[in-house]
């Protein structure tokens, strides 16, 4: 097996964007799930007792409404007794049409409107869940369902599918005997500026992998791209994976120059769903798959000296993504 050197640095960057419960990268894909499957009983269960519901506020209703006769007839009772003590004299004549006005238009109104609002309210809730249950369910299980569609948009991310693209690559680049060391998330930065295709503009690079051994240093490239993706990459206003292969293999050429004189670097483009074709605009990158990679790089002549491959592992080493 490979000796591996850090770790992939989009999954690193997929990690840093999404919810503590995923660790690695298989966990996006494995909690998404968990939760779908989560919510789908979740929600069954709802459905289920939505017959049952219904009857309990339907008999909620039927209480307010008892309690509003109830309470009319417990003011209406002592307005009775209020005329009563009033045509006995029992009250001075103004103060007892005060007190019989207050109980009648104040007290037994406010008391009245109370239950007409909880009524009002409650056929309301009512009408919602013999009509629209769905609008309950997403409202009562809004935490839960904004969880699932965090995953989904998660897993339809581009930080998702760049992640689990280098996560096979470096999967199976892992399957190289352990005369090859892998380095992830090289950043290589140069003291300057250098001139790329007739412009000044160049001096840092992340690459995916690095693969040093006998058989040289050979600068992967990851892409996960769709064909419709790829077609239209340009209009985002990004590098060419082509571009970007190349002006990482400069970078990293540059880079090794000053540990060991003119080292080659062999530049590859790896495409994920093998949809991307060798570019005669960029003749020094290479493009390969899945299938081939381990077996382009293993096939290629010793370049470099036992001693050259230490002293390239034991600086490099220092650059990859923790």
């Amino acid at each position: 097996m490979a000796i591996i050197y850090g770790r992939a640095a989009a999954e690193k960057d997929l990690l840093s964007i999404a919810p503590e419960s995923v660790q690695k990268i298989e966990d996006v894909e494995t909690v998404h799930q968990e939760l779908k499957e989560k919510l789908i009983i979740t929600k069954k269960d709802f459905f289920d007792k939505v017959p049952n519901k219904i009857i309990e506020e339907e008999k909620i209703l039927e209480k307010i409404k008892s309690y509003e006769k109830a309470t009319h007839q417990k003011f209406d009772e002592k307005i009775k007794i209020l005329e009563s003590k009033k045509a006995q004299g029992g009250f001075s004549i103004i103060s007892s049409s005060i007190k019989i006005s207050l109980v009648k238009n104040i007290s037994k109104r406010r008391e009245i409107n109370k239950i007409k609002n909880l009524e009002k309210k409650q056929n309301v809730q009512l009408t919602e869940w013999k009509e629209n249950p769905e609008q309950i369910f997403n409202r009562e299980k809004k935490e839960q369902i904004n969880e699932v569609k965090t995953f989904a948009s998660l897993e339809r991310s581009k930080e998702h599918k760049g992640a689990k693209g280098e996560v096979r690559a470096l999967k199976k680049l892992s399957e190289l005997s352990d005369d090859y060391h892998i380095f992830c998330g090289v950043r290589a930065i140069l003291p300057r500026y250098v001139t790329y295709n007739g412009r000044k503009n160049l001096r840092s690079a992340q690459m995916d992998f690095v693969v040093v051994s006998k058989k040289g240093v050979i600068l992967i490239e990851v892409k996960n791209w769709s064909m419709e993706y790829f077609k239209n990459h340009d209009k985002l206003g990004k590098l060419n994976p082509y571009e970007q292969t190349d002006r990482a293999g400069m970078v990293l050429w540059i880079f090794l120059k000053s540990w060991r004189s003119s080292p080659r670097v062999t530049n590859v483009l790896l495409s994920i769903q093998d949809n991307m074709d060798y570019n005669r605009n960029y003749k020094h990158v290479f493009v390969s798959n899945l299938d081939r990679i381990n077996h382009f790089i293993e096939n290629r002549k010793d370049e470099l000296s036992e001693k050259d491959v230490k002293k390239i592992v034991g600086e490099l080493e220092h650059y990859v993504t923790k």
